[in-house]
């Protein structure tokens, strides 16, 4: 557990963040086979694969050192929110830190497979597209733990967590 003092998110992360979740988000609504599909989807892997390789060298909470990713802590984590126990992370919670990680295994999973019903050795191939379309739901469903986990945050232990992503402090 780290000190109650605030976290300065620097405006790379933050952007980051911005240009991995919106493209996330409109590529879900968007027919997989429209062109606007597929551009928007490797921008999000792009930026996705930017902001790992920005784990491994920012200064500040966004690095992976920061990162408290011990199972117990989660289990901890997890069971304090149903008991109203307040634990404080100055960056990033074990859950949303175990939830980010998924979230970019994710995205990459679905650029690789994306790419690849775009060959000719996997045109058409009904175990891709299905791989594809359960990667794309599964990440859907990280979003919303994620916005539930906002939304928690900032009901039942009055932080504005959420506040962070548009003004870099936490």
């Amino acid at each position: 557990m780290k000190n109650e003092s605030p976290v300065a998110w620097s405006l790379i992360t933050r952007v980051s963040h911005w240009l991995i979740a919106i493209p996330v988000l409109l590529d879900f609504f968007i027919e997989g086979g429209d062109q606007s599909h597929k551009v928007i989807g490797y921008i999000a892997l792009g930026v996705t694969c930017f902001r790992l390789a920005w784990g491994f060298v920012s200064k500040d909470e966004a690095n992976f050192r920061s990162f408290p990713l011990d199972a117990k802590k989660a289990f901890e984590y997890a069971q304090n929110t149903f008991t109203n126990k307040k634990i404080h992370y100055s960056g990033h919670n074990p859950l949303a830190s175990w939830t980010y990680i998924l979230m970019w295994i994710l995205v990459i999973a679905l650029g690789i497979t994306g790419f690849m019903m775009g060959t000719d050795q996997y045109w058409g191939v009904e175990w891709v597209e299905e791989v594809h379309e359960t990667f794309s739901h599964v990440l859907m469903f990280l979003v919303a733990l994620h916005f539930i986990g906002i939304i928690v945050d900032s009901v039942k232990f009055k932080r504005k967590t959420w506040l962070g992503m548009f003004t870099g402090r936490k």
